[in-house]
């Protein structure tokens, strides 16, 4: 008992401690979650429009699209999610958006531009100074060391592609005994000495001082795999794109969100829900920590997962309380229903965070930018669900049941008789319903049609001079009555000329006329706006990054479907994760057509939110299953259609009080974003909160329909062959 005791103290301990170390920090090493970096939405950040340097000849569209890249696979290797890098074949130019670093309060953005790295290109030379080899033939450039011999040796592994794999060797077979230079641009970076000829397209660099120098080296490589030098000389800040207030406001909204959680909690569950509130507020801060500690950026799509992860967190307490209800009405002892509810609700709460985390990590491996923000917060998400959610509030409220003070039934929810509500005799209200919002939104197609924002189809980028302050909500909805393109607008400023700009990008693919050009400029003579430059851009989300994307998002779904086949087997697991499958498509559906119907461009909150509800609406869907796999082992014998009715029943009030808890989130944020009118937050907030009521509704009334359906089906056709 005093053991209990001592570690219930120490864990109250240890979140007190993680509370305080993500509020103040440890010096430089482990920063607060004051000094996160935030993305370009949140914060603002650096544009620097580059251009080719030294190149005799306008730079080809291969050519550009493989600098684009390359400068967004170093953002993602530093951890940079939140980046727009887009280019304009017709003027030759490459531009890039990034955030500023967390703690920046110079504001310098030719300082800030360092952190791109080098942007000149590499070379290999013979000792004449000949090119053998261009770093664009070069994969990848990793330090390393080798333990094979007496102490440690630092190295830099070479790894070339086809083409660089048969010019390195013969470069080396020529050159045996002989320096080979390495250049950026007309700088040696290194001259190491050729021993033999390397064949097989990997090679080393060997004899480095240290593995500083050694990884050094290595970014140096990387870096200069360009295929050709960049320079800039235009570059400047830029605005946030959510507006200035968006981060108080959504802090704000956030905290009275969780607060309205954790008492709503402690109503429904009252001791449990106690311990609820102290296992999420250690998971924030681990959440939190996980962010601010490497510096991974924080984007609109890194809140969204975290906002996931929270409403997983809430379902994972829920699931538990629900079922240390369900054992106390058993007619078993506190203690004894606190061990039997953490057991049976393990199950439950391990499909639906690994499922959850694998996609996540699937996500992380094919996606970058927003999606790989968005992989990697619902990862750590998940990893400390499993790791607090479960482990830890089991040992904190065994603990506190050694105080014999809260060892008693009254603190704990008692369960009244479950009413089974026939929802298989429903389905086809359920039908008519889905079937009736789904024709509404495919309407709502036709008459409003489906806006793309800059992202996905690239557009015009306008630039104006003003003086003076400028809200740039009063410059979207000036400009916006002029034309029917999606808008967005941002204030950038040149520290060079001190001027202050405004820069609005209109999305698509097309140009833009003079008409539409003069038409936008009167519209902003209120803001003594004058027109700088206007050129076009390509999609924020290029081709392969899309394809990656969609790469991604398909080995997800087979995934599901191969998890819930193998784990849910003794329900015919395929079966089930196609039904899955059908809810999703379903939930899907219903945020595109709520962007549609509301007439929000679809965008990267398209995105963020579509991966929330993706894994919200999985995650509620498995906690179904694993109650009619339950109920199915006890009794065998029970039709299918009772056992569906059953289980649907049985997990009723945890769907809704789940939906309940993130739903508030949702709605406050909403509510909040519409008072001080962020309307970029306004049009991520709306579509996740009809997103969140489709996932509950499609896992209750779809999955587990269209499941039973199946089945049914299946044992009719048995039937009919036995006969």
């Amino acid at each position: 008992m005093k053991s209990s005791k001592s570690k219930f103290m120490i864990l109250i301990g240890i979140i007190v401690a993680f509370v305080a170390i993500a509020v103040l920090g440890i010096g430089d090493s482990v920063k607060s979650v004051r000094e996160m970096r935030y993305g370009i939405d949140i914060r603002g950040g650096v544009e620097a429009i580059f251009e080719a340097d030294g190149l005799d000849r306008k730079p080809k569209s291969s050519e550009l699209d493989s600098a684009r890249t390359i400068i967004e696979a170093r953002l993602d290797a530093k951890n940079i999610s939140d980046r727009e890098v887009t280019i304009d074949k017709e003027g030759g130019y490459i531009i890039v958006r990034f955030p500023w670093k967390s703690g920046e309060k110079q504001f310098n953005p030719e300082e800030a531009i360092t952190e791109l790295g080098e942007m000149a290109k590499l070379s290999f030379r013979d000792p004449d100074g000949n090119i053998l080899i261009e770093g664009k033939n070069i994969i990848s450039a990793e330090p390393g060391q080798d333990t094979s011999g007496i102490g440690a040796q630092y190295l830099v592994s070479l790894t070339f592609d086809t083409k660089g794999t048969t010019l390195f060797e013969k470069a080396t077979g020529d050159l045996v005994g002989q320096n080979m230079g390495i250049y950026m641009d007309e700088d040696r970076i290194s001259n190491p000495t050729v021993k033999t000829k390397i064949s097989g397209g990997k090679a080393v660099i060997d004899n480095m001082a240290s593995y500083k120098e050694a990884k050094e080296l290595a970014d140096k490589i990387n870096a200069g795999a360009l295929p050709f030098s960049l320079k800039t000389t235009n570059f400047s800040t830029i605005s946030p794109t959510l507006g200035n207030q968006a981060l108080h406001i959504m802090v704000m909204a956030g905290g009275v969100a969780f607060v309205i959680i954790c008492l709503f909690m402690i109503f429904m569950y009252k001791l449990p829900g106690i311990i609820a509130c102290l296992t999420l507020v250690l998971q924030m801060a681990l959440q939190l920590l996980s962010v601010s500690v490497p510096q991974y950026t924080l984007t609109l799509t890194g809140i969204a997962g975290i906002i996931l992860s929270l409403g997983m967190a809430v379902d994972t307490n829920i699931i538990i309380s629900e079922r240390i209800a369900d054992e106390i009405k058993k007619g078993l002892t506190v203690r004894a229903a606190v061990r039997n509810g953490y057991k049976n609700a393990f199950s439950s709460v391990l499909d639906g965070n690994l499922t959850t985390a694998i996609v996540a990590i699937i996500l992380m491996i094919f996606g970058s930018g927003s999606m790989l923000s968005f992989g990697y917060t619902l990862l750590m998400g998940m990893i400390f669900n499993l790791l607090v959610g479960v482990s830890v509030s089991k040992h904190l409220l065994i603990g506190i049941l050694d105080f014999k003070k809260f060892n008693k039934e009254k603190y704990f929810a008692r369960k009244k008789e479950t009413k089974i509500r026939l929802f298989y005799e429903s389905r086809k209200k359920f039908a008519l319903l889905s079937g009736t919002l789904l024709l509404i939104g495919i309407i709502f197609c036709f008459v409003n049609g489906v806006k793309l924002d800059t992202q996905f189809t690239g557009g015009v980028v306008l630039t104006y001079t003003v003086d003076g302050e400028v809200n740039t909500n009063d410059v979207k909805n000036a400009v916006s009555t002029t034309t029917d393109r999606p808008v967005t607008v941002q204030i950038s400023s040149d520290r060079q000329s001190n001027e202050k700009q405004i820069v609005i990008t209109l999305a698509g693919n097309g140009g833009i006329t003079p008409k539409e050009q003069n038409a936008i400029t009167e519209s902003l003579n209120t803001f003594d706006a004058t027109l700088a430059q206007t050129y076009a851009v390509e999609p924020y989300i290029g081709a392969k990054a899309l394809k990656n994307s969609g790469i991604a998002i398909l080995l997800s779904v087979v995934f599901i479907i191969v998890y819930v086949w193998i784990r849910f087997s003794s329900i015919h697991g395929l079966a089930a994760g196609i039904t899955g499958m059908v809810a999703l498509l379903h939930d899907v559906l219903i945020v595109f057509f709520s962007f549609v119907v509301f007439k929000i461009p679809l965008n990267d909150a398209f995105v963020a939110v579509t991966l929330t509800i993706i894994g919200y609406s999985i995650n509620d869907t498995i906690v179904l299953y694993d109650r009619i796999r339950e109920n199915g082992k006890l009794r065998s014998k029970m039709s299918k259609i009772t056992l569906v009715n059953e289980s649907i029943s049985q997990t009723l009030r945890r769907s809704i009080n789940t939906s309940v808890t993130t739903g508030l989130c949702i709605l406050i944020i909403l509510i909040a974003s519409y008072i001080f009118h962020i309307t970029s937050i306004t049009e991520f907030a709306l579509p996740m909160f009809f997103g969140l009521i489709s996932g509950c509704y499609s896992s209750v009334c779809i999955a587990s329909i269209v499941w039973c359906i199946w089945e049914l089906r299946k044992e009719k056709k048995v039937v009919v062959k036995s006969k």
